[in-house]
């Protein structure tokens, strides 16, 4: 390979059935040395949301990030949750305030607070929470950041990233805190709409959708990410995780590189 590795990679996995999460993580992981870890989100619409899956991964020895979504949980179901968690090895988390639903009656709890409430409870665990550069101003999410920050927070994870000047700006604005920058495949039109009305994306205005180019982009982010001592972690959205890592990597031995 030709290119740098981070030294953390963790891959997004949507858990649509228990059975078949675990082993997609599973043969993601023997396959490809350098993925560190697995990420589970929280989708509004899928049923299965983060805490059952975490479960699984524990005792089957995979190291995993639950995300867990404010708008929907009281701080005592939250310790709840995580105790358990804790319990069986959870290391880290990601607390993420979600979207607004109108079929969810909001549960009062900021990401914020969630934040102090569980790092006090658990000072050893790993707090991660969400960036995003699209869904308002620059000052203002880098506002948002730094009251988490100052809340425990111990890092980031960040919406993908679809340029490098762009990942620069932020990286430049959060020194020595970890930043694991979010790497997705943009490859159909639906795609395209989905980021750009939902979540706001600006693309470059030569930005590439075939499936050649994105892995190409993917490689050099993953290589300035390397370079810039930060982290990353790959969403292969409507795609298989082993497809999309068979893209980007090209070699299933590719290994730390940065």
């Amino acid at each position: 390979m030709n290119f740098k590795i981070p030294r953390y990679i963790a891959l997004e996995l949507v858990p649509r059935a228990l059975p078949g999460v675990l082993d997609e993580a599973r043969d993601a992981l023997a396959a490809f040395p350098c993925i560190s870890s697995v990420n589970i989100p929280e989708i509004r619409t899928v049923p299965i949301k983060s805490y059952e899956p975490a479960v699984l991964f524990l005792k089957n020895g995979i190291p995993v990030t639950p995300h867990f979504r404010m708008i929907d949980r009281s701080s005592s179901e939250l310790l709840e949750k995580i105790s358990a968690l804790v319990g069986l090895g959870l290391r880290e988390v990601l607390f993420i305030g979600g979207d607004p639903d109108p079929s969810v009656r909001p549960s009062g709890l900021s990401t914020v607070e969630a934040v102090a409430i569980v790092k006090r409870r658990f000072p050893d665990l790993s707090i991660y929470a969400g960036l995003d550069p699209y869904r308002q101003s620059f000052r203002e999410e880098l506002d948002y950041a730094r009251r988490k920050l100052d809340a425990g927070c111990d890092g980031f994870y960040t919406q993908p990233f679809f340029s490098i000047g762009m990942l620069d700006l932020w990286l430049e604005q959060l020194p020595g805190v970890t930043v694991r920058c979010g790497i997705a495949p943009v490859m159909s039109a639906k795609s395209r709409l989905y980021w750009e009305r939902t979540n706001k994306v600006v693309f470059p205005p030569r930005f590439a959708f075939d499936e050649k180019s994105q892995a190409a982009l993917a490689r050099a982010m993953l290589s300035h990410i390397s370079e810039a001592c930060q982290e990353a972690y790959l969403m292969p959205v409507r795609i298989g995780a082993k497809e999309y890592l068979g893209d980007v990597f090209e070699d299933k031995n590719a290994t730390f590189q940065g």
